[in-house]
């Protein structure tokens, strides 16, 4: 799985996104915010809707609806997004606003290779080209994808979410063009399942240890035996 590159003055990360086979109709939102030569802005900003939409092909194939949103303070388009999933993806697959693909696709600003990138056009790379949404007035795109895996996957993560802008007017930060990285800003619909954050594995086993603890000592009662007449 591609790693994002640690860039400077990042925000923290959020908890990566499980998504369970059996959890059809999970769906999770996505707010991208600005990093535009090496620096962050408000000024160009996306977000996105996800629903998993089930399992398929003996349960090889997840299925996918998005929304994703250009909800930018300045004029820009959203020429791709992308992001990294766990497992040996063997096929890609995609409709709608982004319904053209690419495995391990190059993102710029310091982002790298990410495991998924869904592109506007034909014509160009998850780094550039032409098409995608536009902002003002913002434009809203819809489509599904459909990711094929090696192996049949109980469960998949998503991590290291990612928007590619560009025609970015008038510049931001000296810049053009420009990267949006996305946090989880909330789930809903079938049942959320997300990685525990350490604060709450500790008081899991911290509730363990303490009923563990009351079941001992009930063990070591003594029996109280009835008395002699």
């Amino acid at each position: 799985m591609a790693a994002v590159a640690v860039l400077s003055s990042a925000m923290p990360l959020s908890a990566a996104v499980v998504i369970n086979s059996a959890n059809s109709g999970y769906n999770f939102s996505i707010d991208y915010a600005g990093f535009v030569n090496e620096a962050w802005t408000d000024q160009v900003s996306a977000f996105a809707d996800f629903t998993f939409d089930g399992v398929s092909n003996n349960g090889l194939t997840y299925n996918f609806s998005y929304t994703m949103t250009n909800n930018s303070i300045v004029d820009s388009r959203i020429r791709s997004f992308g992001v990294d999933t766990s497992g040996t993806v063997t096929s890609l697959s995609a409709t709608g606003a982004y319904q053209y693909t690419d495995l391990d696709g190059q993102f710029p600003v310091g982002v790298g290779r990410l495991d998924l990138c869904f592109i506007a056009t034909g014509n160009g790379s998850c780094t550039g080209g032409p098409g995608g949404l536009s902002s003002n007035p913002d434009e809203s795109g819809v489509g599904t994808f459909a990711v094929t895996f090696a192996n049949v996957m109980e469960s998949v993560t998503f991590d290291n979410f990612a928007v590619r802008f560009q025609s970015i007017n008038p510049t931001v930060n000296g810049s053009s063009s420009g990267v949006g990285l996305g946090s989880l800003a909330g789930g809903g619909g079938g049942n959320p399942i997300t990685a525990p954050e350490p604060g709450t594995w500790l008081m899991l086993l911290v509730g363990f240890g303490l009923v563990g603890h009351m079941l001992r000592q009930q063990q070591r009662r003594p029996i109280a035996l009835p008395q002699a007449a």
